[in-house]
């Protein structure tokens, strides 16, 4: 399936926004500077200009161009997780490949981490994330209560947590991690195409709607070697920013 392309420019739009890299008043590259930024012609540009205007993120100005009007601190979902940064520098390099999308009998971690009564079937949804076709993340997602013939016919989905939200329906709000240091099994090993045995990254997220119900669990795998889990935090402890190598998003 042909990727999206204005919404993966308007993915690093918004990263940049909300990790500070644009801050308000900053203005933003001209569609004909964004065009050979991205590789793409005028109209997935404008398309995603269109889109962040509409979040009232920008103002675009006859004359002047196109200025941010809010920052991180007011974005109502800001760019999470210790990879961001690397998703906003390396986007153009990234493909997805879904490996298996079906509904299953999930095991103890998964109705734990979802709160659901014994034997709830979910959706699970596997796939592998590579940069210059190395696989890098292995990635499981798991949905209670989602359409799953629209998940086979998106093809291959870039970005699940987009898609989930604006496709599926699905509410986040709350985020929970569990980052641990593991060796690679047969399995994993397998589909990272690494030895048995070799460091990776094991994440366990769980997404919340507003009620603060689990609407998402993904475990994933991670390939670290070229891809380091990076954050850091701003004063407000109650906000989350994104680590910015040299100041680059």
């Amino acid at each position: 399936m042909k990727r999206s392309l204005y919404l993966e420019v308007y993915r690093d739009l918004f990263n940049k926004i909300a990790s500070g890299y644009y801050k308000i008043g900053d203005k933003l590259p001209t569609e004909m500077e964004m065009q050979h930024l991205y590789g793409v012609s005028r109209a997935p540009i404008r398309q995603a200009l269109g889109k962040l205007q509409e979040k009232g993120l920008i103002e675009r100005k006859p004359g002047i161009g196109t200025i941010v009007t809010k920052n991180e601190s007011s974005v109502p979902w800001p760019a999470v997780g210790g990879f961001s940064s690397n998703f906003s520098k390396k986007w153009n390099k990234l493909k997805v490949k879904t490996i298996s999308v079906k509904t299953i009998i999930p095991d103890a971690d998964v109705t734990a981490n979802l709160e659901l009564e014994m034997e709830k079937p979910v959706v699970e949804v596997i796939r592998i994330r590579t940069e210059n076709d190395i696989p890098i993340f292995l990635l499981t997602h798991y949905y209670v209560d989602v359409d799953i013939e629209k998940i086979k016919n998106a093809g291959e989905i870039l970005n699940m947590r987009q898609f989930a939200q604006e496709v599926l329906g699905v509410e986040f709000t709350y985020v929970t991690e569990e980052i641990t240091a593991i060796a690679a099994d047969e399995k994993t090993g397998f589909y990272l195409q690494v030895d048995k045995g070799f460091p990776l990254l094991q994440i366990k997220r769980v997404s919340y709607n507003s009620n603060f119900q689990p609407v998402e669990y993904v475990k994933y795998f991670v390939n670290t070697k070229d891809w380091p889990y990076n954050v850091a935090y701003s004063k407000d402890l109650h906000h989350f920013k994104l680590y910015r190598d040299s100041e680059i998003n």
